[in-house]
């Protein structure tokens, strides 16, 4: 069999597509975990309170768009020519519930897409913000990347190609992909490249680590030396097993005497230390992220959307950090993520909230870190586990395919607005399509891409080497898109 063909491992039924959100949903309510559940890193936490000097403190924030987004409809070439071969390519009609195609009107046209100052691209009708920070100068775009161990000069010299070495693991497939665009396509990888990075930063002994993910435990943030911690998406930490009942409190105060400094009790001789660490680390987190209506005013949607939650979590510990509430060390990376986008059946119907959604998060995100002071220091980035294919398939959805387009998004002093990378040819089994139904091969690696956010981060050269073991077959190592 062609190694690059579809199996059935690699496209995967609802059922088995289900299952992977169903552990994902597990591993976000293990981040609810504190206090006595504590998870890697959280009670290392540095409880003295020391700024960081005045733009000393950088942020990156992954948010992830698991299922796999179709890319294809959230950036839409509008120029005459494009737009019509990406229409004749998503089925040749506007797109409706009725007829299973997915085109979406061009722009100027009633619910069309949303045109794009300077470019000859727009964005999915359900995108306002994004257009608006657009037009501002706050967003970047990178088209076509995807995981690569290296660059094929063609579709045909990538079919052509028979060393499994060459190229990622298992293509095509949710769970593998997932994982490779969060620690590369490294072989046998079990950290993240976001975690390689963090080993290489410094944290004061006892300090908050590098990482934080607000979406339970993922492999992104996971180094050799360093872990995340993990927060929940809304609400301060709690103490697991109590309540707030005269008794249940008791019994907490006695517990919190009994790991105290001084305690002769002989758990505290083995556990004490941590556990109070643990006690402390909670009490400092719940009084930052008590304070979410502080921010949470600049997201329209953030008693419903779970990813307006995460990312208002994000910018008060972002502001904890870089005001010196709470230690940190002086570059971090967060994660957050919105799921949903595997849209095998009545994409239109299903892609269009969640893009409307993630545009009001980020334009949420974007107005909490202008009013916190931080927007020059914070730069926020997509990804996913791949793109869908252009072709429709039946029940008006897209298959998994490949190369995928993302959106950075900053201040105008760390993000240079415009477009980057390689628009793919939009002809189904064209020039850049490894199959005949729209599955474009990546012209640029998720290695390129992080290293370019890395550079940006502060990260050492022989850091950035360390945290992408691809990065040496690429010829370009930064892509420009920061300043």
């Amino acid at each position: 069999m062609n190694s690059h063909k579809m199996s059935n491992r690699q496209i995967k039924t609802h059922k088995n597509d289900e299952c992977i959100e169903s552990r994902r949903r597990v591993l976000r309510q293990l981040g609810g975990l504190s206090a006595f559940g504590v998870l890697p890193g959280l009670s290392s936490l540095l409880t003295t309170q020391t700024a960081h000097a005045a733009g000393s403190y950088k942020a990156l924030v992954c948010v992830f768009l698991f299922g796999g987004n179709d890319a294809n409809n959230m950036v839409v070439p509008t120029d005459a020519s494009g737009y019509n071969t990406y229409f004749h390519s998503r089925g040749g009609v506007i797109g409706t519930a009725s007829n299973g195609a997915l085109a979406l009107p061009n722009a100027g046209s009633s619910g069309g897409v949303l045109a794009l100052s300077g470019t000859s691209f727009g964005l999915n009708p359900n995108m306002p913000e994004l257009q608006a920070l657009w037009q501002s100068g706050n967003v970047a775009m990178l088209f076509n990347v995807g995981n690569l161990v290296q660059p094929f000069a063609s579709p045909a010299a990538f079919l052509a190609n028979t060393d499994r070495t060459k190229v990622p693991v298992n293509l095509y497939s949710h769970l593998d992909q997932q994982q490779q665009m969060q620690n590369t396509s490294a072989s046998a990888a079990i950290t993240g490249w976001a975690g390689r990075i963090a080993d290489s930063i410094n944290v004061p002994s006892g300090g908050m680590p590098v990482g934080v993910s607000v979406d339970g435990n993922v492999s992104l943030l996971t180094g050799t030396t360093s872990s995340p911690i993990v927060v929940p998406q809304k609400g301060t930490l709690t103490y697991n097993g109590f309540t707030s009942a005269a008794a249940s409190q008791a019994r907490l105060a006695a517990l919190k005497t009994m790991f105290s400094a001084g305690s002769d009790a002989l758990l505290v001789g083995d556990t004490g230390g941590i556990q109070s660490q643990a006690l402390n680390t909670t009490n400092v987190l719940q009084t930052i992220l008590s304070s979410a209506a502080s921010v949470s005013g600049n997201f329209p949607k953030y008693s419903t959307s779970y990813l307006s939650q995460q990312l208002a979590q994000t910018a008060l510990l972002i502001q904890a950090a870089a005001n010196g509430a709470i230690s940190a060390p002086a570059q971090q990376i967060f994660f957050v993520a919105l799921n949903g986008f595997d849209t095998h059946n009545n994409e239109l119907a299903v892609q269009g909230p969640l893009l409307a959604d993630l545009s009001s998060s980020l334009n949420g995100f974007y107005s909490a870190l202008v009013q916190i002071g931080q927007a020059s220091n914070v730069v926020t980035f997509t990804l996913s586990d791949f793109a869908r294919t252009l072709k429709p398939a039946s029940g008006g959805g897209s298959d998994h395919a490949w190369g995928s387009h993302h959106l950075i998004m900053g201040s105008t002093a760390n993000v240079r607005t415009g477009t980057y990378g390689t628009f793919p040819d939009l002809t189904l089994g064209g020039t850049s399509d490894v199959s005949t139904e729209g599955r474009w091969m990546p012209t640029t690696s998720i290695d390129q891409y992080g290293a370019t956010l890395a550079t940006w981060l502060g990260a050492s050269a022989s850091a950035i080497n360390s945290a992408f073991p691809n990065l040496a077959h690429f010829s370009t190592r930064n892509l420009g898109f920061l300043a």
